[in-house]
C-alpha cells in the first residue's frame, strides 16, 4: 500500500505552546484557517494536539469559557504520530488502535510535514476501489469477445 506522505495533508496549522495560547486563541486560528485540528509546538517541536472534539468535551461541555482556559490544559499528549515513510496501513492501525482520527507526520527528524486523517485514507482506499472495479470490467469485455 502507499506511503503515507503520498496522501498526507501538507498543510498543517500549528500554535505556538511556549507563547501560552488560551483555548479562545486556538478557536481563532481554526476558524482562520478552516481547519479542525491544531498541533501545540513547544521550542519548535510538536507536543500536542487540540481537536474540535477536545474543545466541545473537555471545554463546552464543562461550561467554561475559552478564554480562561489554557490550550496546554486540553491538549492531547504526548502525541501520536507515524513517519511520513510508514504505511498507510500503519496509520490506519494506528488510529484504530489509539481511538483516534487524526495522526501528526513526522520526519526521521522529528519535524512535523503533513496530517493524514481517516478521510484521506478512505478516499484512498475508494480510489483504489474504484480502479479495480474499471480495470476488472474492461478484463470482462476483453474475455466476452
Amino acid at each position: 500500500m502507499s506511503a503515507v506522505s503520498e496522501i498526507m495533508c501538507s498543510k498543517v496549522v500549528t500554535i505556538d505552546g511556549n507563547s501560552d495560547p488560551s483555548v479562545l486563541d486556538v478557536v481563532g486560528e481554526m476558524v482562520k484557517n478552516k481547519t479542525g485540528a491544531i498541533i501545540i509546538l513547544e521550542n519548535g517541536k510538536p507536543s500536542g494536539i487540540i481537536t474540535e472534539r477536545d474543545i466541545l468535551k473537555k471545554v463546552s461541555a464543562h461550561n467554561k469559557k475559552p478564554k480562561d482556559v489554557q490550550a496546554k490544559n486540553i491538549m492531547s499528549s504526548p502525541l501520536i504520530t507515524v513517519k511520513a515513510y510508514d504505511s498507510v496501513d500503519t496509520a490506519a492501525k494506528a488510529m484504530t488502535k489509539n481511538k483516534i482520527k487524526r495522526l501528526p507526520i513526522l520526519e526521521t527528524d522529528g519535524s512535523l510535514v503533513g496530517m493524514i486523517s481517516a478521510t484521506d485514507i478512505a478516499k484512498k482506499l475508494a480510489k483504489i476501489l474504484a480502479d479495480d472495479y474499471n480495470r476488472y470490467r474492461s478484463l470482462k469485455g476483453a474475455l466476452e469477445l
